[in-house]
């Protein structure tokens, strides 16, 4: 589930060049409103203690996986944790305006493994299903999200309206 905004990429692209200051405060603002979706993202990585053998995880993620003794991926719950962040965006390359996202390469495998179906897949689907940390997070706080972002976004178009209007005039 997302939310799709027509026009806010393009309104947001004029003020950064008319009133850059409201554009800082509009991204400021969705900061804002979207902590508690990644305050919950934090909350749902699971922990896992890399120094056991199975460290509390499904067996399919117990392998270490440490090509010429350095390990590729090491899941920690603090790393997950720090990982989760929000973009912005105003790239025609980016489809998204605002993003959460993962940094953590450990964290996004937990997060999306299963696609394809492996034994690691089947040990994480047992544990839980997927997607498992973010859009969960997202979905449980996204009726919130969506009022605030509203509002925002209906401020940041009724200044651009004003703008243009008194650039018309």
């Amino acid at each position: 589930m997302s939310m799709q905004i027509q026009g806010l990429e393009s309104t947001l692209k004029v003020l950064k060049t008319v009133q850059p200051e409201v554009q800082k405060q509009f991204f400021k603002d969705a900061k804002k409103i979207l902590k508690p979706v990644v305050d919950e993202a934090k909350k749902l990585y699971p922990y896992g203690d890399p120094t056991k053998k199975n460290g509390s995880w499904p067996s399919g993620m117990s392998r270490t996986w440490a090509p010429g003794g350095r390990p590729l991926f090491p899941y920690l719950q603090s790393t997950a944790i720090r990982g989760v962040k929000i973009e912005t965006s105003l790239s025609k390359k980016k489809d998204a305006v605002l993003s959460l996202v993962n940094k953590d390469a450990a964290a996004s495998i937990v997060e999306f493994a299963g696609t394809n179906p492996n034994r690691l897949a089947d040990a994480l689907n047992g544990w839980s299903e997927k997607p498992r940390v973010m859009w969960r997070a997202y979905e449980n706080n996204a009726g919130q999200v969506e009022s605030q972002m509203k509002v925002s976004v209906d401020e940041v178009m009724a200044l651009i309206n004003q703008v243009t209007k008194t650039v018309v005039v």
